[in-house]
């Protein structure tokens, strides 16, 4: 239980830290921005091209990847259904199916499951489903919003130089090959990885700095589907499809447990850059952050 708290402290003092530096304009007004540019263009690329290269592909395809991966297309199509219906913008209803499925695996996941559940393979793996499934498509869905009146060739063009999707193949490819990086490329590379999730956090806290300076609210519906999802529907549908499957007791609290993690911060970046649902992208975050904490504690609690 202690570790799950550990993890969330020391991702609410960073985001403290975004809050009072957004508060006093120490880094200027367009801090946040350059912030997540730094991330999306630079730190998140690094991260994964250095995380696919070290992955281990024949441990990560497992019972407990399907459950995650089931559950969380479910779960996103389920919400990008629901949202239409609701006649709420292509852009928005994107990074609300994200908020409602794409967990928070890495600075957050990567932790619980170490102290947690005791192994990291399996988020792991959910990090490399979320890199290479969901978000190529919701990219590649907000990409074609800003594209309309572009021809098909650019369209696809602009899916594949989008700089997280492009270092993702990359790793992927050099783990697929068993190629070592060289140490001259993989120090620089690891420098810059280490900028990810600073600079999101960072950026998270000073965009909610801007709550006070008359920001907006998002649409109340989608921001408690989303919510909704995310920590209640995403772990439940989870641990049915685990436990249909097969799954063991172990496997069934590991496959609930990263399921119920929160909505990833990163998200906040994606609907900075793409200037789409960023209040949604980033009430949601917070708040599933802190409904997390209980809700994880729970599970823990119940499956052990």
């Amino acid at each position: 239980m202690l570790a799950v708290l550990q993890a969330f402290a020391v991702i609410a003092i960073v985001i403290v830290v975004g809050i009072v530096v957004g508060r006093y304009d120490v880094l200027g007004e367009n801090a946040r921005m350059v912030l997540n540019r730094a991330a999306f263009h630079i730190g998140v690329p690094a991260l994964m091209l250095i995380g696919l290269a070290d992955a281990q592909l024949s441990q990560v395809f497992s019972l407990l990847l399907l459950a995650s991966a089931v559950a969380a297309m479910a779960v996103y199509a389920l919400y990008f259904g629901i949202a239409k219906l609701m006649r709420r913008p292509r852009g928005e209803t994107v990074i609300g199916s994200m908020l409602a499925s794409y967990v928070n695996a890495g600075n957050l996941g990567i932790p619980v499951s170490a102290y947690v559940l005791g192994s990291t393979t399996e988020v792991s793996a959910i990090i490399l489903f979320q890199i290479l499934v969901l978000a190529p498509i919701s990219l590649g869905l907000l990409d074609a919003e800003n594209s309309r009146h572009k021809p098909v060739a650019k369209r696809v063009l602009s899916l594949f130089t989008n700089p997280i999707i492009a270092a993702s193949a990359v790793g992927l490819i050099l783990a697929e090959t068993d190629v070592d990086l060289p140490q001259v490329l993989r120090d620089p590379l690891e420098l810059l990885a280490a900028l990810a999730v600073p600079t999101v956090l960072l950026a998270f806290g000073i965009s909610l700095s801007a709550r006070t300076r008359g920001d907006g609210h998002p649409h109340r519906g989608e921001l408690a589907l989303a919510i909704a999802f995310k920590i209640l529907l995403m772990p439940a549908v989870a641990y049915g499809v685990a436990w249909a499957l097969g799954a063991d007791h172990h496997q069934l609290e590991i496959a609930t447990v990263l399921a119920a993690l929160p909505s990833a911060q990163n998200i906040n970046t994606y609907a900075a850059l793409y200037k789409r649902g960023e209040t949604l992208a980033r009430d949601a975050t917070l708040i599933s952050t802190i409904l997390a904490v209980p809700v994880i504690v729970a599970v823990v609690a119940l499956t052990e």
